[in-house]
């Protein structure tokens, strides 16, 4: 119809009188203290403390703009005197769909505007029915579906808010002004840890820095408020976590960073807790990121690795094993480190022959404690690659079999590398001969160090008895490490 637009644009029309209600709001101009703390679980807990006047007895009070993705029933209401008899959460928000489901069966005014002479023209109708924001309306005594004009309104309903609200009763023993400090859980608000690595020329040393990323998602905005991230896997059985019981499990303090902005790192349980120095904003539908560590000068390993299953009894060769290059560090102080690293990803730039940074690979890593190892895949590489191959096979009895085993290294870059041999073993096993000696690493598992020259290639010559038995097939899976020599 010709006005159909008219109708969609103005269908809410005028609110002649204020929403009326019964409680009383305290909005944020009220609040005096926010606390976020957020977890690895998509949800966060909120600790809202605001001040407010309450009246001896029952009082009717309305908690504005929480989230409207707040967990209802984990919901925690604190103040001095006070008893808490009932709380609503009204999640049936203002909109012009709502307020014309409201006023179904109601009186409304109707106005239409002459398109050709401006002329108004106003109606009393009773909305009969709302199909989506389309009205069906009763007009002197006739039924009307497509009203080309604009539905005035008396009032909005006193039970819908233009804000997500928690409305509560409660019970005060004395008429003061008291902060009331309301928690509650909620989902919509996540963090994840995201870390640059810049690697030196060498390769032997880099700087490290960690940023976390923030999402809002919950559908309000928390300003000038206290950050706090928990790592850690909080087992969740169900919505009935108490926000107080979480906030009060024993925290070990640390001191923040506050030249650099970093966070404070501290002990929260069995988990770890990050503090922002300062306070913050985190808006409505805005991801934002925040600097959580930097170390500078973290010396690490690079590490050719070959990682091949080889069945000495059934593959009697291998060829061109390309390698995975990987990055490690040791987590600790006195590598310039030494703290508890959130799960995340790390990705790894170097500087070209230029200065330009080019990105080389990245990674994820688990939480990470204080002085563990942390190990990063970059790729595959290109110069240094491996060939094995059985040599001799000989059938000593049907369950002792002897066999020979060569594995060639081979270095295509400017740089000599040692390279580590790994060789697994299962069942009873023992070397008979070897060209390069071998070190015991654990009862199935042994290891050689072989040096490889660039553009250059070396040998390395095994054998090996076996004894297998029905039970136990004898397989050995060739694993070759190789590092740049410094």
């Amino acid at each position: 119809m010709k006005y159909t637009s008219l109708i969609m644009a103005s269908l809410i029309g005028i609110l002649t009188l204020p929403s009326v209600l019964t409680a009383k709001t305290i909005g944020v101009d009220a609040q005096k203290n926010l606390d976020i703390t957020i977890y690895n679980e998509n949800r966060a807990l909120i600790n809202d403390t605001r001040t407010t006047d309450l009246i001896k007895g029952k009082n009717a009070i309305a908690f504005a703009d929480v989230s409207t993705k707040i967990m209802p029933e984990s919901a925690l209401l604190q103040g001095e005197d006070i008893e808490l008899l009932e709380q609503n959460f009204n999640y049936d928000l203002l909109s012009q769909s709502s307020l014309l489901q409201k006023a179904v069966g109601s009186k409304v005014t109707v106005e239409y505007i002459n398109p050709a002479t401006g002329a108004i023209k106003q109606n009393q109708a009773e909305l009969l029915a709302v199909n989506g924001v389309s009205p069906v309306l009763k007009i002197n005594g006739k039924i009307e579906t497509q009203y080309p004009g604009r539905v005035i309104f008396n009032k909005v309903p006193d039970n819908l808010l233009a804000r997500p609200t928690l409305i509560m009763d409660v019970q005060s023993r004395s008429a003061q002004s008291q902060d009331l400090e309301l928690s509650y859980l909620t989902r919509g608000l996540s963090w994840k840890a995201d870390y640059v690595a810049e690697l030196n020329d060498d390769e032997n040393k880099m700087n490290l820095n960690g940023l976390v990323t923030l999402n809002n998602n919950s559908g309000v905005d928390y300003k000038n408020a206290n950050l706090k991230l928990v790592a850690g896997n909080v087992n969740i059985v169900q919505n009935h976590i108490q926000p107080r019981l979480m906030k009060s499990m024993a925290v070990t303090e640390s001191t923040a960073d506050t030249e650099t902005g970093n966070m404070a790192v501290s002990n929260l349980s069995d988990f770890y807790l990050y503090t922002l120095p300062r306070k913050t904003d985190i808006l409505s539908n805005q991801t934002k990121q925040v600097s959580l560590l930097s170390g500078k000068d973290i010396k690490v390993k690079k590490t050719y690795e070959f990682d091949n299953s080889l069945s000495l009894l059934y593959t009697p060769e291998l060829k061109k094993i390309k390698p995975t290059i990987y990055i490690s560090f040791e987590n600790e102080k006195n590598n310039n480190l030494g703290i508890a690293l959130p799960k995340g990803i790390i990705r790894l730039y170097k500087a070209d022959d230029k200065g330009k940074m080019l990105f080389v690979g990245e990674d994820n890593i688990n939480h990470t404690a204080n002085m563990e190892k942390v190990r990063l895949m970059m790729g595959t590489a290109f110069d240094v690659f491996a060939n094995a191959k059985r040599t001799e096979y000989t059938q000593v009895s049907s369950n002792v079999t002897e066999i020979g085993i060569q594995i060639t290294l081979k270095n295509g870059g400017n740089k000599d590398v040692t390279v580590e041999v790994y060789q697994n073993f299962y069942g009873s096993w023992k070397i008979l001969s070897e060209s390069d000696k071998s070190e015991n690493v654990n009862a199935n598992r042994v290891r050689w160090t072989v040096q490889v020259p660039a553009k250059g290639e070396s040998n390395l010559n095994y054998k090996v008895q076996l004894n297998t038995n029905s039970k136990s097939v004898a397989t050995s899976s060739v694993k070759t490490v190789a590092h740049s020599i410094r």
